[in-house]
């Protein structure tokens, strides 16, 4: 009996995920199921990654591609809005081989597990939470015939019932884990690479080298990796972006930790070593504004950190208050101002149609965008996800649809807030668009970005994109 596993990313558009926005979207690896890729071939089983999303396959030709390789086992990872094109993959592989074993991973079923599971009879078995541990512990019970009742951190398909085993415990230590397993993924080079505001060099890549975040946001789904944050040593950070650059010839990485900044020692051990063995990279990263000084921020400059992302949300403190960002406008502004003195750029990251939105709110965070010292912009709609504290909260600040096929953060789908039409928020969400890039020192910014030829064709799509959905939804 073979042992075959493959790890699918359901087919998705980039028009699925990021609606008009598309041609300006992240193209990313899904360092998820690679690194599950990676312990399972050292495990011994022979192991398979169907990048759907990346190859941009139909779910009839993602059906055809598992049919053909005949995997024993089928591990599916999906977001909320991943899910029914996952589900319908899944079943129709089972309609045609109904020996192949499916199980769901991922950050939506981790978040409503039972739920997902009642509605999607097609997932055999489902890895709640962390799944590096659990996906070997299953496999060998699957692969020697013994219950597979004792394995932590399962929901077990039984009939018309489900069993949930006992809760698994959080990795301790990261280093444990392998480096992920690339190779098995379509050519990182060709298929994957972050929007044109997150190029800096070329090749560039993702890369995820902490887990968990303190903040107490109520936006945030932290079902899978919970508050206390867990890093990889500095030592494993530094081996991974060696083999990037060895195997790949990575000059820059995006590194997509909710918040980098928050282990310190860790971060000036990382800085520190770049600069000593003079390793020529640069990157950017993700922070909050209360966890950064002269200190740390001249460190990052010189290890080669060219862009700090900053989760500002909005502009109106009452909104921030809402949301338990836990900052002020003031320290928002201390930051940005802090970063650019150190020769970092910065990017706000915001969100329109909060709860307890008003005009007035939206006025103020469309003035902070236009006067803050940002860089660089990016704006989602509000969206209320599963496992998130603001999902069963929603009802109260406005209308909510709980459908999960209406999560999408580029358009006011699954929440309105009170007093505004799905309509008034999607023009002031564009609004908010204009209000940035069309500021004439955006414009050149990305102007003399063209003139770096590798990133000419991602900047021009982006460029395109975003002017389509301006004169398409135009307003006064």
């Amino acid at each position: 009996m073979h042992n075959k596993i493959m790890f699918l990313n359901p087919p998705l558009s980039m028009v699925d995920l990021y609606k008009e926005l598309a041609g300006a979207g992240n193209e990313l690896p899904p360092l998820g199921i690679s690194i599950l890729a990676a312990i399972t071939r050292d495990h011994g089983y022979e192991t398979i990654i169907l990048d759907a999303m990346a190859l941009k396959l139909s779910i009839d030709q993602a059906v055809e591609k598992i049919l053909k390789l005949r995997p024993k086992y089928l591990g599916v990872t999906s977001t909320t809005i991943g899910i029914f094109s996952a589900a319908e993959v899944v079943r129709r592989v089972k309609e045609k081989n109904k020996e192949i074993i499916s199980i769901l991973g991922g950050p939506h079923l981790t978040a409503v597990p039972e739920e997902t599971m009642r509605r999607f009879p097609e997932f055999d078995i489902a890895v709640i939470g962390e799944a590096e541990e659990t996906v070997i512990d299953l496999l060998e019970c699957l692969e020697n015939y013994k219950t597979i009742d004792e394995v932590k951190g399962l929901l077990i398909r039984r009939g018309n019932s489900l069993k949930i085993t006992e809760p698994r415990q959080s990795i301790e230590n990261l280093d444990t884990i392998p480096l992920p397993a690339w190779d098995l993924l379509p050519d990182l080079l060709k298929f994957y690479q972050p929007p044109a505001d997150s190029l800096y060099r070329y090749p560039s890549t993702l890369l995820i080298t902490s887990r968990g975040c303190p903040g107490q946001c109520i936006f945030c789904d932290r079902s899978v990796f919970g508050n206390r944050v867990r890093g990889y040593s500095a030592e494993y950070v530094i081996k991974a972006i060696e083999f990037l650059q060895k195997n790949y010839g990575i000059k820059d990485l995006f590194i997509e930790d909710d918040n980098f900044l928050v282990l310190r020692q860790r971060l000036k051990d990382i800085c520190q070593t770049i600069i000593n063995k003079k390793i020529d990279i640069s990157f950017s990263v993700m922070g909050r504004v209360d966890m950064v000084n002269e200190e740390i921020l001249d460190l990052l400059k010189k290890a080669g950190c060219w862009q700090i992302n900053y989760g500002l949300e909005s502009g109106s403190q009452k909104i921030l208050d809402i949301l338990h960002k836990n900052i002020t406008i003031k320290q928002s502004l201390e930051a940005l101002k802090l970063t650019k003195k150190a020769g970092i750029r910065t990017k706000g990251l915001f969100m329109m149609g909060c709860f307890g939105e008003t005009k007035e709110t939206i006025r103020e965070t469309i003035n902070f965008i236009k006067k803050a010292p940002l860089d660089d912009f990016h704006i989602t709609c509000f969206t209320p996800l599963p496992g998130a504290q603001s999902y069963n909260m929603a009802k109260n600040y406005g209308y909510f649809d709980p459908d999960w096929k209406k999560v999408s953060m580029f358009g006011a789908d699954n929440f309105v807030p009170n007093g505004f039409t799905k309509e008034e928020i999607e023009r002031y969400y564009r609004k908010a668009w204009r209000a940035f890039y069309l500021k004439p020192r955006v414009i050149w910014y990305f102007a003399k970005k063209l003139r770096k030829k590798e990133l000419r064709s991602k900047i021009i799509r982006g460029a395109m994109s975003f002017l389509k959905f301006n004169i398409k939804n135009s307003v006064k």
